[in-house]
């Protein structure tokens, strides 16, 4: 609170108070007062207009401060109307009845919305699940067919069960916690399955296949495999024309393990490469190809930090695209 803004503030009654005191000079002068008694009784009207407004200022400036240094030290701000002192200002205590009653009405607001989000992501994963029966009556059904017509079917397939799986981990993200179990597990197992379930899309897109995964990590595994499985669809749908790599390989570092996965597609244009994790974003490729939602690579960022590992990509256009995951290795988990 600086001095200039509460004169401002005070503006409309120091300037009535100079009008006073003008009309009352010139209304002594007026009727015969001498100019020593005017001016005595200017400056005493000054002066005591200058210290009630002094320790005013003073005192509404301590207030004030007091108040900042508890709402900076309160880890739930909005109840800072549960400490502020009592004055004898009644436009203070009003102020606070104020503050009390929109936080109020913004919590019972907040809570409705939580409800309402439980409610939505409640209703999203029971669809899925009930999506997911079909799914897999039709796996089952296309086994049955020619190998040829099997392979085309299974291709769609597998592309549909991805879009519900991103829509079910998409639901879920924000409550990893209640979801995942960290464990030891093996990527060669992970992928190697993973490899498993994509054979028909991979078989058809011509991929090569390179698996060189002999590290175990700590992580979740029903997680870290949708997190995969994302950027092998990936690999796949921003391949070259003709046969196509990708390949799988482990870095045991010091303080950490890396999974490289890298693919010889199409790449990314250098000014993209930053935002290829921004949600929504879907890039030249993306919006080309017409098969990019912008929320593959999104969902997996996000699922990485909940699971406290990082993700990151490099490209070069025309060239590669390579995703790298770090998972942090500790020794406490290690020892059990």
């Amino acid at each position: 609170m600086s001095i200039f803004h509460y004169l401002q503030d005070k503006s409309l009654v120091l300037l009535l108070n100079f009008s006073s005191l003008l009309f009352l000079t010139f209304y002594l002068l007026m009727v015969g007062n001498t100019l020593l008694t005017v001016l005595l009784i200017g400056l005493f009207w000054l002066l005591v207009l200058s210290v009630f407004y002094g320790i005013d200022y003073y005192k509404r400036k301590r207030y004030f401060k007091t108040i900042m240094e508890q709402m900076n030290q309160l880890d739930k701000p909005y109840l800072i109307h549960e400490l502020l002192e009592k004055t004898w200002r009644w436009e203070d205590e009003l102020y606070k009845e104020i503050i009390r009653k929109s936080n109020t009405s913004a919590m019972e607001a907040i809570i409705r919305l939580e409800e309402e989000q439980n409610e939505y992501k409640e209703f999203i994963e029971a669809w899925i699940h009930e999506v997911k029966l079909p799914l897999t009556s039709l796996h089952l059904i296309t086994a049955e067919l020619a190998k040829e017509s099997a392979a085309k079917i299974q291709t769609h397939l597998l592309d549909l069960e991805n879009q519900v799986d991103q829509a079910l981990f998409y639901a879920r993200s924000d409550y990893v916690h209640q979801d995942y179990l960290i464990k030891e597990v093996s990527l060669q197992e992970i992928i190697s399955e993973l490899i498993k379930k994509n054979k028909y899309l991979l078989i058809q897109n011509q991929m090569n296949i390179t698996i060189n995964c002999d590290d175990h990590v700590h992580t979740d595994k029903k997680w870290m495999a949708f997190i995969i499985n994302q950027l092998i669809v990936n690999a796949v749908k921003y391949k070259k024309q003709g046969t196509g790599s990708l390949s799988f390989t482990t870095l045991s570092m010091k303080n950490q393990t890396k999974l490289v996965i890298k693919d010889d597609g199409i790449g990314i244009k250098p000014h993209e490469l930053p935002r290829i994790f921004d949600k929504g974003f879907t890039g030249t490729n993306g919006r080309e190809s017409g098969k990019a939602t912008g929320f593959g690579l999104y969902l997996c960022k996000k699922l990485c930090a909940k699971l406290g590992v990082t993700i990151t990509g490099d490209s070069v256009e025309n060239d590669y695209t390579e995703i790298v995951i770090a998972f942090p290795k500790n020794s406490y988990l290690s020892e059990l």
